[in-house]
């Protein structure tokens, strides 16, 4: 696990400044704490920050490659999890490889398959190729966005990074907000799709990859999507369990290649449970697992399911207690670390817990993905059922919404209205039509309606698996938008600031797409989510972890903003510069505060979205004016 970062410019006039490159790859630090490497030539510089897990002898980045006449140069930022199978494939040819990573797997692959040698790999990754023969730029993204990948452009040269803040550290560009997404961020508690909260700053979309050359404009091509999986016809109950019992260990068996010591993030819940009894059994060895709890909220600690499941693995267990008072001055280390803006309470949780595992491990695994690839989330059903009910929503124009108070009511009233391609924003979704009419002002109502962002994206979504079933539909958007953008993206930046590598077998490609091909009723059955999941972990854990209700790191902000942190939003929220935004309605602001202190209401993710949203501006576009 690594930072890489780099410049491209379109014409080859001359050497980049290594000054520049030095101050991106020192941004990244965090990401590699044990070694800096560059590369610049005419019209290219490259940059990686190392964090040592695989050969740590001979790994060291860039890594060149020099055979018949053709020179390559690589920054890699991942794990290759079929590395040794694809040594061995090329060993056979005239691939002579001097060291043990799997860096080095990369470079000989392309040497032999071109751009196609992306579709050969296993595993979670960005990196980047230069191809010094050819003069070409190779940018490539993992199937699952995993890893991240910035991008951003000057008149004279492409940058890239894995990070923002390097981006930033090269001092070609600006900071600016990005008004076009801003009612994605407040609807969902992320921006979907290739843009970010940054004007001008995007992302390489997962399963892509980009090809420059010089005074051409960039070729992009996706080489993989989930909506390609086919049906798996004919396989019945029982088979599948079996296959899906011998895919996961094979894949969590693959996840535990390390040369540094390795653990599991463990909340107590069926899936880093799963993770941990599969880590345990395939490794042969005794597992670190790491918790998280709270002292003064009973109903979202997780702290004795995460005892229960570690005593019957038998790991050696360490837990952090995370206070109220830590979680608000946490606020404004989570914009920094996060750099996109989310609204995701158990990333500061995350991001504590990860800082107290790295005295005991550089590697850790977690059970990240399996609610998507499973049907793990309640919303699924919720939205089978919202699917019958919408024959009955000629009934409701005349409804009197404007005397509705209860949100959640006016939230299922507009569901049931809405088809579910217009309905289904994933998981996280927030805000829909009839609370955008009394959230927002006329004028930041008006201009969202005109860029309307948020529905291109989702519409193109659907589109591409317009003849799957709901239950498949709602998994693919929600693989594509809220897993990438907001749980992975808080995955990736809450662990790496402590310079740990995050790993997610779930989310290993194979197993997504043999889970994606299933029937609907192997994975949701009635409202029993992750149907098949459950029957695969029944020998190997406790029936008090396969049995109980789903939090998975959960954050106690509900309590937390109605009594410690109440005053804390009321202030932060009547600030005159949050007032001069003229985005949201003040008295629809008192209001939503009001409810939730008496308990009329849950609307704690709100709250701190606005918070998250505030400390966002404060620190990269301060002074921000609409």
């Amino acid at each position: 696990m690594c930072g890489i970062c780099g410049i491209w410019h379109f014409e080859k006039d001359g050497r980049p400044d290594i000054g520049r490159i030095e101050a991106m790859c020192a941004a990244m630090r965090h990401r590699g704490p044990d070694a800096e490497g560059h590369h610049v030539g005419e019209g290219i510089g490259l940059g990686h920050r190392r964090l040592s897990i695989i050969d740590l002898a001979t790994g060291d980045q860039p890594m060149h490659l020099s055979h018949e006449g053709r020179r390559l140069v690589l920054v890699f930022n991942g794990e290759i999890y079929n590395y040794r199978l694809l040594r061995s494939e090329l060993s056979e040819t005239e691939s002579v490889f001097t060291t043990s990573s799997d860096t080095e797997v990369i470079l000989w692959a392309w040497m032999r398959w071109g751009p196609s040698c992306v579709c050969r790999l296993r595993g979670m990754f960005a990196f980047a190729l230069y191809d010094e023969t050819e003069d070409i730029l190779f940018l490539a993204r993992d199937r699952l966005g995993i890893k991240p990948l910035y991008l951003t452009q000057t008149p004279r040269s492409l940058l890239f990074a894995s990070e923002i803040r390097s981006l930033l550290a090269s001092g070609r560009i600006t900071t600016d907000l990005n008004t076009d997404v801003l009612d994605a961020f407040l609807s969902l508690g992320y921006v979907p799709g290739e843009q970010t909260l940054f004007a001008g700053i995007h992302k390489l979309p997962p399963g892509h990859w980009m090809l420059l050359r010089r005074n051409k404009p960039p070729e992009i091509r996706r080489y993989w999507d989930l909506a390609d999986t086919p049906p798996q016809a004919g396989l019945s109950y029982p088979d599948a369990c079996r296959q899906l019992k011998h895919l996961l260990a094979e894949t969590v068996s693959m996840h535990l290649m390390s040369d540094v010591p390795l653990g599991v993030f463990l909340s107590g819940g069926l899936d880093s449970s799963l993770i941990c009894a599969l880590a345990a059994r395939e490794s042969g060895s005794r597992i670190r697992t790491f918790s998280v709890g709270y002292s003064d909220a009973p109903e979202a600690n997780e702290l004795e399911y995460a005892r229960i499941a570690a005593r019957a693995i038998g790991t050696d267990h360490h837990e952090f207690i995370l206070s109220s008072g830590r979680f608000r001055d946490m606020i404004p280390e989570l914009v920094e670390t996060s750099e996109e803006p989310v609204v995701e309470t158990a990333a500061i949780a995350l991001h504590q817990i990860a800082q107290a595992a790295r005295p005991h491990a550089t590697v850790l695994l977690s059970g990240e993905g399996a609610d998507e690839v499973f049907a793990g989330y309640g919303i699924y059903a919720k939205m089978r059922t919202m699917e019958r009910l919408h024959r009955l929503a000629a009934l409701l124009p005349t409804f009197p919404m404007e005397r509705l108070s209860d949100e959640r009511l006016l939230k299922y009233i507009d569901w049931v209205r809405q088809p579910l391609e217009q309905r289904f924003r994933g998981t996280s979704a927030d805000i829909t039509p009839s609370i955008r009419k009394r959230f927002y002002t006329p004028s930041f109502r008006a201009a969202s309606a005109r860029t309307a962002y948020t529905e291109r994206v989702f519409r193109r979504l659907f589109e591409n698996v317009s003849g799957r079933s709901a239950l498949s539909r709602m998994l693919y958007v929600d693989t594509a938008t809220w897993l990438v953008d907001d749980l992975l993206l808080k995955a990736d930046k809450m662990t790496m600031a402590a310079s740990i590598e995050l790993r997610v077998p779930f989310l290993d490609h194979v197993v997504v797409e043999w889970a994606f091909g299933l029937p609907d009723e192997y994975k949701l059955q009635g409202n029993l989510t992750k149907r098949i999941l459950r029957e695969t972990a029944q020998s190997m854990l406790p029936e008090a972890i396969l049995k109980r209700p789903k939090m998975g790191f959960a954050v106690p902000t509900k309590r937390w903003f109605s009594t410690d942190l109440i005053a804390h939003a009321r202030k932060t929220l009547s600030q005159p510069a949050f007032r001069t935004w003229n985005l949201f309605e003040p008295e629809s602001i008192e209001a939503m505060l009001d409810r939730h202190e008496r308990g009329k209401g849950d609307y704690s993710r709100r709250i701190f979205s606005l918070l998250v949203l505030q400390a966002w501006i404060e620190r990269y576009v301060p002074g921000w004016k609409p």
